[in-house]
């Protein structure tokens, strides 16, 4: 298993945060038929932090940053709102030097370059309002966001997908969540750039997936970490540039990449985590092909049979053409008897003595059901 052959896109970088708190453990322990009619609970907090300390280091601080020293200024706001166990952590789909300036958009699509490819955002935001354990600043997270993209960046309005549960915009719903993830890489190309953002609830199956909890949770279920690699993280076209904002209580390693870094190290390294996911997904496609393949084995088995059923019946009917040729010839001389009887007895007694002409029985026409009941190939 290659995991950089298993991510295409070699420039795909998410922020998230783990919090390594006790009690985040257990609420990080989330039970699939609980979720059903209780979202987690949120610790206090009106929502994820994550993009909150990311905006206020990129934008406030009005500094240019790397992407080790972002982690770290996330790092000290996090422990500045008091929050001393949450890590911001960065994971990459290649092993990129993290002292490199921080890159939104795609080093060749900055605002002053007007051939540069195309930006998009997918802005995705989940109050969860009404409901128990429901969030508050989620809506806020995105508009923030919308606005820093916009200011700094260059990132057109008309190129949003913005997703909140606000009554203003598209709901945040599985459907349109992973629709919105799986439209933006079949339109992007070579040189566009892609920033994502999720801010709401997320958790962990017992079976240890991990999952983010779409605003329609209750009818249409989560959205795992299986899903979000096969319809997004793998499906990225080679060349365009990727930022993934992951904001959850609960859930940062939702969205797995080969590599990943934490707040003081110097360097990304292989993340173990990553090939759970991406390995899982290769194997079920090895073993649907394994099938396709008995599949197809059969198929041609039964062609060959029914191949060599027609060769005997085409030698069974050479073997049988003399005998119906000497069928004809019995059937003419009854015939040219019966006329000679005709001529010799004046017709009359010859119509009482002629001798019938064997005919073949009429094929009967094959009528619809024999077409409806035929087996689909």
């Amino acid at each position: 298993f290659n995991p950089e052959a298993a991510v295409p896109c070699e420039s795909i970088y998410m922020f998230s945060a783990i919090d390594e708190s006790e009690e985040a453990a257990e609420l990080n322990s989330l039970a699939v038929d609980d979720v059903d009619e209780l979202l987690p609970h949120p610790a206090g907090k009106s929502g994820g932090p994550c993009a909150s300390a990311f905006l206020q280091t990129l934008w406030q601080d009005e500094y240019t940053y790397s992407w080790a020293q972002t982690l770290e200024a996330m790092h000290e706001k996090l422990q500045e709102l008091g929050l001393d166990t949450v890590l911001p952590q960065l994971s990459t789909s290649r092993a990129v030097p993290v002292d490199d300036e921080i890159c939104i958009v795609s080093p060749e699509n900055d605002e002053e370059d007007e051939e540069g490819g195309v930006k998009r955002a997918l802005l995705v935001g989940v109050n969860y309002t009404g409901q128990e354990n429901a969030l508050s600043s989620c809506h806020d997270d995105v508009r923030n966001m919308k606005q820093f993209l916009m200011q700094f960046y260059g990132v057109e309005r008309k190129n949003m997908m913005i997703l909140m549960d606000d009554g203003n915009h598209h709901e945040p719903n599985k459907h349109l969540i992973l629709t919105g993830l799986k439209r933006v890489c079949e339109i992007s190309k070579p040189g566009d750039s892609i920033f994502v953002q999720f801010s709401g609830h997320g958790g962990q199956t017992p079976d240890q997936a991990k999952v983010l909890i779409p605003g329609d949770f209750k009818h249409s279920g989560l959205i795992t970490d299986r899903e979000l690699y096969t319809e997004f993280l793998s499906q990225v076209p080679p060349g365009v540039h990727v930022v993934v904002m992951i904001d959850c209580c609960h859930s940062g390693t939702v969205m797995d990449l080969p590599y990943v870094c934490g707040p003081g190290e110097e360097e990304v390294h292989h993340n173990e985590g990553f090939g759970a996911v991406a390995g899982a997904v290769a194997n079920t496609k090895g073993g649907k092909k394994n099938k396709s393949k008995a599949g197809k084995g059969k198929k041609q088995e039964k062609e060959k049979d029914k191949e060599k059923k027609g060769k005997a019946n085409k030698k069974a009917a050479v073997a049988d053409a003399p005998a119906k040729k000497s069928n004809k010839k019995g059937k003419k001389k009854k015939q040219e008897v019966a006329e000679e009887v005709e001529e010799e007895d004046g017709g009359e007694a010859g119509e009482e003595e002629h001798v019938e002409v064997e005919r073949p029985e009429p094929k009967k026409k094959k009528g619809l059901l024999g077409v409806f009941s035929r087996k689909k190939k």
